[in-house]
């Protein structure tokens, strides 16, 4: 068996998951294997994928198009592995990623997922400055944003199937945060690498750039709406329904200054008791709730909504209840 599944999903990746396959056959780490999971493709990726002659490979090719989510725990539940990485049909790893992760965790046997730093390229160059520690990960899932890059990730198999996690298929584009959050539940500890060990390639037909905001954010609701409570005890129901705004943007909040009030009477109660049972930092959550209130004042503000007057009962409001 191979002490490592590497689960490449694809769908319509036209040209671009050739470059991706060529990467992962380049790894220095070597004991792995490669699901190749199509989705029904249509414009001829199946056929690209076939011209590749390499026995790690095994194809997996869905007869209708299940979604990612749904492919995903199809792979999860073929993989022979040990660990698990996960791939992006348009990304590229570099040459020593599974090299580096693999030997990361298997020092590290208190870790259960360790990604990286990405490096975009294309349309947009830069690295990532993604956070090193479990804890602060863990609070950055509160934002949503900037925890881990799911593209870059090598995790325990036996973890997730020890506790029988999946990826939600009606969760939208944020299927993976749902299954972090899982994890981090159910005791898992996460690390990044400090080092870009996977190229993150930004394009004009990338999921972030074609989103159907409803359909986020229903599917944000839905995670954040079991998420919150948990981790802010004393936040009662309706204030997490105020809370669930901050997860839109400002022009698609309600459009009124006694909804801030609303929400900022909610942070601060979500704010008076943090559980901290899971490993995430206080301080961390701390900031990232304010981040997203600041974030919403700030749309407010350039919408000639709320005032300086305004700004200041908010604070107030925030700063009493």
């Amino acid at each position: 068996m191979p002490l490592l599944s590497v689960v490449l999903p694809t769908c319509n990746s036209g040209e671009l998951v050739i470059e991706t396959v060529q990467s992962l056959l380049a790894q220095t780490f070597t004991d792995f294997e490669l699901l190749v999971m199509d989705d029904a493709s249509s414009d001829g990726t199946w056929e690209r994928l076939a011209a590749f002659d390499d026995p790690r490979i095994r194809r997996h090719r869905n007869a209708c198009n299940v979604g990612l989510p749904t492919n995903m725990n199809i792979a999860m539940a073929m993989a022979q592995g040990q660990y698990l990485a996960r791939v992006d049909h348009d990304d590229c790893a570099m040459p020593e990623r599974f090299a580096r992760q693999v030997g990361f965790l298997e020092s590290h046997p208190d870790i259960t997922v360790v990604g990286s730093q990405l490096e975009h390229f294309q349309d947009e160059a830069g690295i990532t400055g993604l956070p090193l520690d479990d804890a602060t990960i863990k609070a950055r899932m509160v934002l949503g944003a900037e925890y881990l890059a799911n593209q870059s990730t090598l995790g325990r198999l036996d973890f997730y199937r020890a506790h029988a996690l999946r990826f939600d298929p009606n969760l939208y584009v944020v299927d993976d945060l749902g299954f972090w959050m899982d994890c981090m539940l159910h005791g898992a500890r996460f690390a990044n690498l400090p080092e870009p060990l996977t190229r993150y390639r930004i394009h004009a037909n990338m999921t972030s750039r074609t989103l159907r905001l409803d359909r986020l954010y229903a599917s944000k609701d839905r995670i954040y709406r079991r998420f919150l409570p948990l981790l802010f005890p004393r936040l009662s129901g309706r204030e997490c329904e105020h809370l669930l705004s901050l997860y839109r943007m400002a022009e698609d909040m309600p459009q009124t200054l006694a909804h801030m009030v609303d929400v900022h009477r909610a942070a601060r109660s979500a704010l008076s008791e943090i559980d901290t049972r899971w490993g995430q930092s206080a301080e961390g959550c701390q900031a990232c709730v304010l981040s997203l209130l600041n974030r919403a004042r700030q749309g407010f503000e350039a919408r000639g909504i709320l005032r300086a007057e305004h700004a200041a009962v908010l604070d107030l409001v925030f700063q009493s209840h």
